[in-house]
């Protein structure tokens, strides 16, 4: 480098007495600090600068085209059944940035929808409407642009962090069956970890507002604008071994939803059949839930190239009084205490690793294939938070479903899901918050093909 041939030549010129020491050291330092301020220009030329407090920015997101089929089986007494055939897409655009200890993620999407970031293509359009049309075809207007995270994080230390805003959930999981993968969180959040020997130690707490923010005079039953916190507390551990070739990770958290039945003047019902008079809000309300929830997995490399993960989950609304309450009021329809949710399953891939198979970081010409089978009591979870896709976004539902996913080139994602449902217990309906299909099902299938392009 420069530096150093700068340096050699100051420093056989002091040697053979042509400079002294101190004229030899004034000269290297100078040549040594303006090297160090082209290296620190070069470095902020290569980076997206937002100020100059900011040490990093990264410009991130995806955009995905999916084919989408849903075939359910009403339950009436005409056999009627419910489909929906539709192209999708979603798009996805965010920024992350580090100052220091301090990191920020901002991130938007076209969908409105809490636990979708998809959007139907042709919807809004209104052509055929008794003739009429209200943007005409192809409009530009029938989405909109919307804020999906808007966080700011705080890192003291390496075992430490804490965030606040609307941010990524925290939680570890196995799969979506307690919270949709889309949702985000709101409030505050702290992560910690920490490795004791060869076990890493971790922990996720969230204190999240779920509904509300008014401010009102009492906190009786029925009080509307009653604020409804979750507070989560999760705790767990990862170890490796059989050298570096197997490992084991599992957690047991609660989540607990505090502000029981003063959410509405209501109490949670799961529909009974197609012709009840149920509205949608009596299946969205989420009185006395507190999850009991332990994910675990366990990771192979069975042969080199080759990983594999063993998993399950279970989950348990410990609060017996969901479906007391509900049986109380509904003696001729009350069926078991459906109050636990479960799931295992089973994944194969390509994998250069073991660590690079359990993040699941994949490059060009990987593959891997996801098959489990899940079952979701009436009044386990909470209907508002659950997968929109696997079973059609409804509880009260058991069935098999099928991931598989090949990578075109690093960054260019193809996937397929099947998923074959049936309803749980006859005794209840297959509770929804806004599923695709309307209507109480009997039986569900689900096919999806997606190409996904990330940045």
């Amino acid at each position: 480098m420069v530096v150093n041939s700068t340096t050699d030549i100051v420093n056989a010129l002091v040697s053979k007495g042509v400079l002294t020491e101190e004229e030899g050291a004034l000269l290297t330092k100078g040549r040594t600090d303006e090297a160090a301020g082209q290296a620190k220009a070069l470095k902020k030329a290569g980076k997206v600068t937002v100020s100059d407090a900011i040490d990093n920015a990264k410009v991130y997101g995806d955009i995905r085209a999916r084919y989408e089929r849903r075939d359910g089986d009403v339950v009436s007494n005409n056999n009627i059944n419910s489909d929906s055939n539709r192209a999708r897409y979603k798009i996805t655009l965010g920024v992350e940035t580090t100052s220091g200890q301090w990191y920020s993620d901002l991130a938007l999407a076209l969908s409105s929808n809490g636990r979708s970031d998809n959007v139907s293509m042709g919807d809004g359009l209104g052509i055929g409407t008794l003739g009429t049309s209200d943007q005409g075809a192809f409009t530009k207007e029938k989405n909109g642009i919307y804020l999906k995270r808007a966080m700011f994080g705080y890192k003291p230390t390496e075992w430490l962090a804490v965030e606040a805003g609307r941010m990524k959930n925290p939680l570890y999981m196995v799969n979506a069956m307690v919270f949709d993968h889309d949702i985000v969180m709101e409030g505050a959040q702290e992560k910690l970890k920490y490795k004791f020997g060869d076990t890493n130690v971790f922990a996720n707490l969230g204190q999240w507002v779920y509904t509300g923010g008014g401010i009102q005079a009492n906190d009786t039953q029925g009080t509307t604008g009653h604020q409804n916190l979750v507070l989560a507390f999760q705790v767990g551990a990862q170890n490796a071994f059989i050298d570096n070739k197997a490992s084991i990770k599992a957690a047991i958290g609660d989540y607990n939803y505090t502000t029981r039945g003063k959410v509405t003047s209501g109490y949670y019902k799961p529909v009974i059949d197609a012709t009840d008079v149920v509205t949608t809000a009596d299946q969205q309300i989420v009185n006395n839930l507190n999850i009991l929830d332990i994910p675990a997995e366990i990771n192979y490399m069975a042969m080199d190239g080759i990983g594999t993960r063993l998993y399950g989950e279970y989950a348990n609304n410990t609060d017996s009084d969901r479906y007391n309450i509900y049986c109380a009021n509904n003696p001729t329809h009350c069926g078991g205490n459906d109050d636990k949710a479960w799931l295992v399953g089973f994944s194969v891939g390509s994998a250069k690793d073991l660590k690079s198979w359990e993040g699941k970081k994949m490059a060009k010409g990987d593959w891997f294939a996801n098959l489990w089978y899940q079952d979701t009591g009436a009044f386990a979870l909470d209907p508002n938070a659950v997968d929109t896709d696997i079973f059609d976004g409804r509880l009260n539902m058991k069935g098999t479903t099928l991931k598989a996913q090949y990578n075109a080139t690093d960054n260019v994602l193809l996937n397929f899901t099947g998923g074959w449902a049936t309803r749980k217990n006859d005794g209840y309906g297959t509770t929804w918050t806004k599923a695709d299909l309307n209507y109480n099902l009997k039986e569900f299938e689900l096919y999806q093909f997606d190409v996904t392009y990330k940045f």
